[in-house]
């Protein structure tokens, strides 16, 4: 019985820690007035194909963001932009 009090007290413990470290990070947001469109694996591609949309007018401008995923690599995330 005491054991189960004191598990059940540990966990509610670490609960209301997550939570308050969860809400002190900020979390990430898009751009002012951006849209992502896909995330791709090659640089390349992302800069082709937002190349691609400013030419044939589906939107004004746009970037390729990198962002690292653990040792491997990253991925690259099209932002892109309509005014």
């Amino acid at each position: 019985m005491r054991g189960r009090r004191l598990a059940t007290a540990v966990a509610a413990t670490t609960l209301a820690l997550g939570g308050l470290v969860g809400a002190s990070t900020p979390a990430a947001a898009d751009p002012q007035g951006g849209t992502l469109r896909g995330v791709y694996y090659d640089y390349q591609f992302c800069q082709s194909y937002g190349s691609e949309g400013v030419q044939t007018g589906r939107w004004n401008w746009f970037y390729c963001e990198y962002r690292p995923s653990g040792p491997s690599g990253g991925f690259y995330f099209l932002w892109t932009f309509t005014y």
